[in-house]
């Protein structure tokens, strides 16, 4: 196989958890040229991963390659009609046939659960919460594949540029809240944020003080604002402006000791680069995630957890849960200042 083709515009996380894919690819049919189409946002996650071998947001850079394999991961109709463009011998995945977004039978495991799957939205919603399959299983039984790992590829440039602050006399925790534009519920209360961030404020790991770095893109930017008045006579709560380089947001998390973060880019960008995380869910599903390894969960116990509702009960994802997680993970010497 000479030529592979993957298209995957979004969203973040999904775009960084699916280049796990490209080096068992690359390694399977004996280094192929792998191209990525992709949105402009999304350039940055992959433009340093060296097994892709061209990266693209124009359809036009590929009408003259010849593709082998098309592995086509978004339902969208827009997306969708850029395929009629692209030569190729085989599909795997979501195309259109009479302006209508269907799948192909290997990609059915992932397609299935979708919002264009053949069964019909109620059964596609039960499917995604009983599934127990990991995004990586699913992918590695659709590909055909193995021995996929977390990664992710930055600049050490970029990197050291933006971590100068994090001194190694502290424990650095990420807190990311984020919610994106459509779950709402996938965010914590804010007074359960706050009587989070008050306990961990108070605790000392591994002898060392913490200090807290509030994270986010530019829908957190209000939340976290309102955080650090709150915490207004405390030198230890940073807020991280990450929302304009993913690349920079990829150095703070790598520089974190650990993470607690809703089902978000951060718990993806965590997750690839091997930094401890919690992570918590409501309106979607844990089981799928993968943490390799890397992090611990909380899962709403109402009634509607992973009934992808943007508006689920995520009440009980509480404080004390949420630290009770946290300490049996880190299986380190917690102290009380």
């Amino acid at each position: 196989m000479q030529n592979i083709l993957i298209i995957k515009f979004g969203a973040l996380g999904d775009v960084v958890r699916t280049s796990y894919l490209i080096k068992p690819l690359y390694n399977k049919y004996y280094s192929p040229d792998i191209y990525w189409l992709t949105s402009p946002g999304s350039i940055d996650v992959l433009k340093f991963n060296p097994y892709i071998f061209k990266i693209t947001d124009n359809t036009n850079d590929l009408t003259d390659i010849n593709f082998d394999w098309v592995i086509s991961l978004d339902d969208e109709t827009e997306i969708l009609k850029k395929i009629d463009k692209i030569n190729y011998k085989k599909i795997t995945g979501a195309h259109l046939l009479d302006s209508k977004a269907i799948y192909t039978d290997d990609s059915a495991l992932w397609f299935n659960m979708g919002l264009i799957s053949r069964l019909g939205k109620i059964r596609a919603d039960q499917l995604k919460k009983e599934n127990k399959l990991t995004h990586t299983k699913i992918f590695a039984d659709i590909l055909n594949i193995n021995d996929i790992q977390p990664i992710f590829y930055n600049s050490e440039k970029t990197e050291k540029k933006y971590t100068e602050h994090f001194k190694e006399e502290y424990f650095h925790i990420g807190i990311n809240n984020s919610s994106g534009d459509r779950w709402h519920s996938k965010k914590m209360k804010f007074d359960t944020e706050i009587t989070l961030i008050k306990n961990l404020l108070n605790l000392k790991i591994d002898s060392k003080k913490v200090v807290v770095h509030l994270l986010g893109g530019k829908e957190e930017k209000n939340n976290n604002h309102r955080i650090l008045i709150f915490f207004s006579k405390s030198n230890d709560i940073i807020i991280e402006d990450t929302d304009q380089s993913i690349l920079k947001f990829a150095s703070v998390i790598k520089a974190c000791n650990y993470v607690i973060t809703s089902d978000s880019l951060a718990l993806h960008l965590a997750i690839a680069q091997q930094i401890p995380n919690l992570s918590f869910y409501a309106p979607t599903s844990a089981a799928e995630i993968d943490t390799f390894g890397t992090g611990v969960k909380v899962t709403s116990t109402s009634e509607d957890y992973c009934s992808y509702e943007p508006d689920a009960d995520n009440s009980t994802i509480t404080n004390e849960r949420i630290l009770k997680a946290l300490k049996n993970h880190l299986k380190k010497p917690l102290q009380n200042l």
